[in-house]
């Protein structure tokens, strides 16, 4: 497919995320990717096209009926969510779609119902620029739905299969559309319906995509999914045609923000994914029968975890270029399989003038069997593979690109290295980096729920619910109960309380969890929003699964720390699990920080006397104390609000102060931190802090948007007792990640960025000369691995104990800077 040189899709997409304040931006970019997309896909060389020489797998039959099939307790329990802020009286959260006059027999057209179900009540669709106020939780009963035409999915939605028995989405031979799902449309002129780098809050689970039916050499896609944070795909399966010069595809992605998907299979399709954006991390995803796997369009940083890949002609296409540049920034593989495929992975370096850095790529721990060549590059064989069908080859390790350590760099390397080793905790008994697919209780009964209706909960946004959930998760945990946190805004006044044992499901549609109040006022004694855990002594042992919820705050909230991490899981085999649970600090109806009360101000010189005091919203958004430990986090974005999300602000920008991301402290380990985000505080974005046993990958964070104005040195000053930076020089901005004294921490792709200064984005351009920050991560008497970083609009990439390592200039790949390989590995105690 012909795409821009990567230096014009970086800038591009540079747009995408100043389209939160710049939608002029963001259509034209729009535009130009609609008329690329009609472009022919150019003819791949015969390497690629070369047949498959494995055994050809075929579709599994679909799972017999299960209990689960009629017994599924989402679809039984008593759906008393509320949207307070909807415009609709008696606004329905939850849409079963045969309640809309779907049949789901494999024969009527359920098209016009499916999408019934989505739009009811005058929800945000296309032609609205984004709103919280209108949630939707989307059910398909088990069945076949046959579609003629998109499904047209909308903001702020959760589309939900049955996971013990998946509905299956069939496209009509006849279908009419370039998708089946199409879950951002582009819209007359070529313009998606949002921004994808402001698609946020967004689930898809549980289906199966058969697209079988329609002729082989018709381009279609099963799901189109330019989308950002907080948004995931799932247990999803698609059935593409298997026929020689299929045109099938399974997943498109063109653009965005991610993001986290995991647990697909594919079947067949000339590709089974095609995908480009800023960032994303994959995970546990089989494929099998296609001509190519994986065609990156794009990326800056991409992380795979966990890849099957089976029968194909090509498993990682990495090639995509105009002559001149590579589109492909970095891409991190590793814990994955590769079978009878002629060409494992294929990169390209199409001109030797431009960086080494290009495709900068790192493999480690990659299974092999008949694959002839591990890795192609452009002009030929880089790594042989084997054609041995009974045993495995094993890559250890596998890179290109540049290298720093405390000492040197840049050391410009290709070829197999020595990867750190990995810590037992962290690992599962194949050695593979321990994973969990978050929990959905498919086999569980309606009896084992109880629901915060059911203990007064109200979730209306203004009655104090604080009592009530603390009731309700009291009484979960001591019944062995799940919890279900109906949709709605829970205000609370004091600290919701989670105890051990707690197995917490929000509605699919985000509930919130809101602070309010004088309690959390006080920033010389912060108090917790949600506590999981007590620090010491009884509550502090023991484990808990939290999904689907987000933690906020409503106006001035200098004392709040949205949630406190104490719990240790000690047990052996058990752990901890946080999944789709999300900070939100301002931008969303009922939060008090919108536009109008905390607008941006980038004309005025901010200090301490005139700072809008009313808009310093958090003292702190996550704090992993020093007790924790076996946690494992999946998808969370800890985000303070650059913009206000909802109409009609438009997506206009606003200044909200947060003073601390991510803390973890004096911990023992071991953390797992899985497409995880954090963005726009003052002082850090992520602070390890005398910790141990940490994975970590995708790690993405952008610096305030307000920064330098005021620095970082306000509002918050350092506090010792948090181990704050001492940023006391002044035009310095917060750090996107600080370690310090910190061992076996092990982040595996990281997308640093800073795109302004004081609002404003020329600082990020490539060729201006300007940077918008100088230093954004700093390595403290750490034994530290980082592979494949990546930063925007900073000077000085990686700082170890305070001598700056790597200038952005020695790493240009585009429009990012990336380094291949960090580590310290001289601990100064």
């Amino acid at each position: 497919m012909h795409f821009p040189s990567f230096f014009t899709l970086s800038v591009l997409f540079l747009g995408v995320t100043a389209s939160r304040l710049d939608n002029a931006a963001a259509d034209a970019l729009d535009a130009e990717i609609h008329e690329l997309l009609k472009r022919e896909t150019a003819e791949k060389s015969n390497w690629q096209l070369k047949g498959r020489h494995g055994p050809k797998q075929p579709f599994p039959p679909l799972p017999p009926p299960s209990v689960t099939c009629d017994d599924f307790w989402l679809a039984k329990i008593n759906h008393e969510g509320v949207a307070p802020y909807a415009p609709t009286p008696g606004y329905q959260v939850w849409r079963n779609v045969k309640d809309f006059g779907a049949i789901g027999d494999g024969i009527a057209d359920d098209t016009v119902a499916i999408n019934n179900a989505i739009s009811f009540q005058d929800r945000c669709g296309p032609g609205c620029t984004g709103s919280t106020i209108t949630p939707g939780l989307i059910y398909f009963p088990p069945g076949t739905y046959r579609v003629t035409a998109p499904i047209i999915d909308f903001y702020y939605t959760q589309l939900i299969g049955n996971p013990g028995c998946p509905p299956v989405i069939k496209a009509d031979a006849a279908f009419n559309g370039r998708w089946v799902l199409d879950t951002n449309p582009y819209q007359p002129g070529g313009v998606l319906a949002w921004g994808a780098t402001n698609v946020f809050w967004r689930q898809v689970a549980h289906f199966v995509f058969d697209l079988t039916e329609v002729p082989f050499d018709a381009e279609i896609s099963a799901i189109h999914w330019p989308s950002s944070q907080a948004t995931s795909l799932s247990n999803v399966e698609f059935r593409l045609s298997e026929a020689p010069g299929t045109r099938h595809q399974g997943l498109f992605i063109e653009e965005g923000s991610g993001g986290y998907i995991g647990d697909l299979v594919f079947y067949g399709g000339a590709q089974a994914m095609i995908v480009g954006n800023q960032q994303f991390t994959f995970k546990n995803i089989e494929i099998y029968n296609a001509r190519t796997a994986i065609e990156q369009l794009w990326s800056w940083g991409w992380t795979y975890i966990g890849i099957s890949i089976n029968n194909c002609s090509l498993g990682w296409d990495l090639t995509s270029n105009n002559g001149t540049f590579v589109n492909v920034g970095t891409i991190t593989i590793i814990d994955s399989k590769i079978i009878d495929t002629p060409v494992g992975i294929a990169y390209a370096w199409p001109n030797p003038n431009q960086p080494n850095v290009g495709n900068t790529l790192i493999v480690e721990n990659i299974d092999l069997e008949n694959v002839p060549v591990a890795i192609r590059g452009p002009f030929g064989t880089i790594l042989p593979g084997t054609t041995s069908t009974t045993t495995s080859l094993n890559i250890p390790a596998w890179g290109r690109g540049n290298s720093y350590d405390e000492n040197s760099g840049p050391v410009f390397f290709q070829g197999t290295f020595t990867p750190p080793a990995r810590p037992p905790a962290l690992t599962a008994p194949n050695g593979r980096y321990f994973t969990a697919s978050k929990p959905y209780y498919e086999d569980q009964p309606l009896s084992a729920f109880l629901s915060a209706r059911d203990f007064g909960a109200t979730g209306d946004g203004s009655t104090d619910d604080t009592r009530a959930l603390n009731r309700f998760f009291e009484a979960a945990a001591k019944g062995r109960k799940i919890a279900y946190l109906n949709a709605g805004i829970y205000r609370v006044t004091r600290s919701v309380f989670i105890p051990p044992g707690s197995r917490i499901f929000g509605d699919s549609s985000f509930p919130v969890i809101l602070s309010s109040g004088r309690y959390f006022a006080n920033p010389t004694r912060p108090q917790p929003v949600v506590q999981v855990g007590n620090r010491r002594g009884p509550g502090s042992e023991g484990r808990i699964q939290w999904s689907n919820t987000i933690v906020s705050t409503r106006g001035k909230q200098p004392g709040a720390i949205l949630i406190e991490y104490n719990l240790a899981t000690t047990r052996a085999g058990q752990y901890s699990g946080m999944w789709d649970v999300h900070t939100r600090i301002g931008g969303f109806a009922g939060s008090g920080l919108q536009l109008t009360q905390c607008p941006k101000t980038p004309d005025m010189v901010i200090t301490s006397a005139n700072l809008n005091v009313d808009c310093v919203a958090a003292f702190m958004s996550m704090h992993i104390t020093r007790n924790a430990a076996n946690l494992y986090q999946e998808n969370n974005w800890i985000w303070v609000a650059d913009h206000d999300i909802e109409e009609p602000a438009s997506n206009e920008q606003i200044t909200i102060y947060a003073g601390r991301g991510l803390l973890v402290e004096d911990t023992r380990g071991p953390f797992w931190l899985i497409a995880s985000s954090v963005e726009h505080h003052q002082l850090y974005e992520y602070q390890f802090y005398n910790a141990s046993t940490i994975f970590a990958g995708q790690v993405q964070t952008e610096t305030a948007y307000y920064q330098p104005n005021p620095d970082a040195r306000l509002p918050f000053a350092p506090d010792p007792r948090y181990h704050d930076p001492e940023l006391l020089t002044p035009g310095d901005s917060g750090w996107g990640v600080r370690a310090v004294a910190t061992t076996d921490l092990f982040i595996y792709g990281a997308g640093l960025y800073s795109f302004f200064d004081n609002y404003d984005v020329s600082c990020s351009q490539v060729g201006t000369g300007t940077r918008c920050q100088q230093r954004i991560l700093s390595l403290e008497r750490s034994r530290v691995t980082v592979y494949n970083l990546n930063t925007v609009g900073t000077e000085q990439m990686v700082t170890i104990d305070g001598v700056d390592q790597a200038n952005y200039q020695d790493n240009l790949n585009g429009f990012i800077s990336s380094v291949a390989v960090v580590e310290t590995r001289d601990l100064v105690l």
